[in-house]
């Protein structure tokens, strides 16, 4: 067939056509965290390393962004407005949700980056010469970095690495932690023995092991236990009472928050007139702090620091408070009270307050057949088949629930009080023989851990975990036994709890 272009009027080839060159100017570009525009990406770029020191590229190739999480982390940075100092250790967490995916600001230049010609320029080696934009006609191919500047950028990836390290580890140890969870109690046995005119009865606690916090920090990121938590009303407003009622402790000091959270106690803390409050956090919970903090225009009183207590450097020497939320499951449980006492040791003045400042460790003697029949007996019959060696796992696991306190057959023994003012770690692992008085034939079928918290101050607050008061997040640890006890109202139990 013929080709008619020469009739139509045109007398162009396509080899010879030339792109229209047009004077239109480069669209202004906002700063990912202030408002100063710019004429280009790669100026932006610069200012945003300079100024704020946040390092696109650096931070892209860490965190080996692919094009929609780049998109993802581009439209975070617009809506959430985070400090820069949050990229130092992310793990990029926080901008996962697809909604990030939508972007902020129409026709953002910087969406229509590609990626991978960022990572190119990244293992070319060509720090801080990247135009965002695609246009490379004015980038260098090498720069000069000072060699100070240059060990920085070395040491942040080595941090980095150590970070990862650490994550992989925590996220391999994640299920051995919860098995400590539910094994804490590794052994329950209950015998009888004849003693005059009563009888007694020796129950051993065993190897109640608390020590191991890999994965500790991991579970705090979720906000489903902040969420559980914070509507704990026992809880919370007895931390708020005994900060607000005691607010000249708090007046014009400076104050440490050790595993803030939300930083809901930090915030108790301004409000009572502190001067300063620093709060630290390991999980990645502190990013909605910051976010919390400046929500409630306190960043200018409460700053956040994420780290453990233990590694991270303070802006001063000494504190006048500490306050801290560091109770687990039947109170040792997650092995944070050590950190709240390095803290102590570290930081705090002579003189100064731990709130809360004294707390005790109680068991109880209980009888439900129900539960026991549910939890134990179900072994012995699943569905037609005998599976009793479960039964023996079984008990040796502690279980977290509510108890009943018309289920109570027994008087309440303390088997652990620690004054927070002078306790040592070493307190921690202790060994404690108690008993308890029967107070009503039936039969035994699990032994209840509570504690309480005391706040012993000139306004005093308190508040228990046990059955019998009103009922918290930390609900009651049971301790079943093998097979159900009968016992006699007046009898004692002689019981030892060891290895804690």
């Amino acid at each position: 067939m013929q080709n008619d272009t020469d009739d139509s009027g045109s007398d162009f080839c396509e080899e010879e056509w030339e792109e229209p060159v047009t004077d239109a100017p480069a669209p202004s570009l906002i700063c990912l965290f202030c408002d100063v525009l710019h004429t280009d990406a790669l100026t932006m770029y610069l200012h945003c390393k300079q100024e704020h020191g946040f390092c696109l590229k650096e931070i892209a190739q860490r965190l080996r962004l692919d094009d929609f999480e780049y998109i993802k982390m581009i439209n975070y940075i617009r809506s959430q407005r985070p400090p820069s100092q949050l990229f130092v250790s992310t793990d990029g967490a926080v901008w996962k949700d697809d909604t990030y995916l939508k972007p902020v600001i129409p026709d953002d230049a910087l969406l229509q980056f590609d990626i991978e010609g960022l990572e190119d320029d990244l293992s070319e080696g060509n720090h801080g010469n990247c135009d965002l934009t695609g246009d490379k006609s004015h980038v260098q191919e090498s720069v000069t970095l000072p060699r100070c500047e240059y060990e920085g950028i070395l040491s942040c990836l080595r941090t980095a690495e150590e970070k990862v390290a650490l994550l992989q580890h925590q996220l391999t140890h994640a299920q051995q932690t919860m098995d400590k969870m539910r094994t804490f109690v590794q052994d329950l046995v209950m015998t009888t023995g004849q003693t005059d005119a009563s009888s007694a009865t020796t129950s051993a606690l065993q190897s109640l092991s608390c020590g191991d916090d890999s994965s500790y920090f991991m579970s705090y990121a979720h906000h489903a236990i902040h969420d559980e938590m914070l509507k704990d009303r026992v809880r919370t407003e007895s931390y708020r009472d005994a900060i607000l009622q005691n607010s000249a402790l708090f007046r014009d000091k400076v104050v440490l928050d050790v595993g803030c959270g939300t930083g809901i106690l930090s915030m108790f803390a301004a409000k009572a007139g502190a001067r300063s409050v620093i709060a630290v956090d390991m999980s990645d919970v502190v990013y909605q702090a910051m976010d919390i903090v400046r929500e409630n225009k306190l960043e200018n009183v409460v700053s956040v620091i994420r780290g453990k207590v233990e590694e991270v450097s303070l802006p001063v020497d000494k504190v006048d408070v500490i306050i801290s939320e560091w109770m687990g499951y039947f109170l040792l449980f997650e092995s944070m009270l050590d950190s709240v006492l390095y803290a102590r040791d570290t930081w705090l003045v002579e003189g100064g307050h731990m709130f809360p400042n004294y707390c005790s460790l109680s068991l109880v003697a209980v009888s439900n057949s129900r539960k026991h029949r549910e939890r134990i007996g179900f072994w012995q019959d699943v569905y037609g088949f005998q599976m009793s060696c479960m039964a023996s796992v079984v008990v040796k696991e502690a279980v977290v629930e509510t108890v009943d306190p018309e289920d109570i057959i027994s008087t309440e023994a303390t088997v652990k009080e620690l004054d927070l003012n002078i306790c040592s770690s070493a307190e921690l692992d202790f060994t404690s023989d108690f008993s308890l008085k029967v107070t009503k034939n039936c039969l035994l079928t699990a032994v209840v851990g509570s504690f309480d918290i005391r706040f012993d101050l000139q306004h005093p607050v308190s508040f228990s975990t046990s059955a019998s008061q009103r009922s918290t997040h930390w609900k009651q640890t049971s301790f079943y036994l093998r097979e159900p006890l009968a016992v006699c109202q007046g009898e004692s139990l002689a019981l030892l709890l060891c290895e804690f």
